[in-house]
């Protein structure tokens, strides 16, 4: 899916699992959540284009990522606001959540996403929804 729409869902998330303890700072950082899989084009300036199609929805985009960056990615928050209301596992399970919600809405899209890896590089996709569809994000 789009960015924006990335963004929209894991701000969203973000406030259903800690906006009341934490009010805006939630959703800022469910937003943030929601686009970490994407980061994985940073990468991109180094690999060759080929296998930027293959890394890009690889392992950021998997069900593992998000078990093991969320403790991290809450940590760093946690430290940041120590004192805001919200304990480490608040923060990690907003994280987890914002993080998972990624590539579960690339998992509807056409060109899916490798939930599994690294244990399977099948690209799961149900194909419902198009990558940049307006009709699923503005509402």
């Amino acid at each position: 899916m789009d960015t924006i729409t990335q963004i929209a869902l894991g701000a969203a998330v973000g406030e259903a699992v800690l906006g009341k303890k934490v009010g805006n700072k939630a959703m800022l950082w469910g937003a943030v959540g929601g686009t970490i899989p994407d980061l994985d084009v940073l990468a991109n300036p180094f690999i060759s284009g080929v296998a930027q199609l293959g890394f890009h929805r690889g392992f950021s985009h998997s069900f593992v990522f998000a078990i093991l960056f969320a403790p991290v990615f809450g940590w760093l928050i946690y430290k940041y606001y120590r004192g805001a209301g919200a304990r480490w596992r608040d923060w990690s399970w907003l994280a987890f959540w914002s993080i998972v919600t990624h590539p579960i809405l690339d998992w509807f899209t056409m060109y899916g996403t490798q939930l599994l890896q690294p244990f399977s590089d099948y690209p799961a996709a149900i194909g419902s929804i198009f990558i940049i569809d307006p009709v699923y994000t503005i509402p």
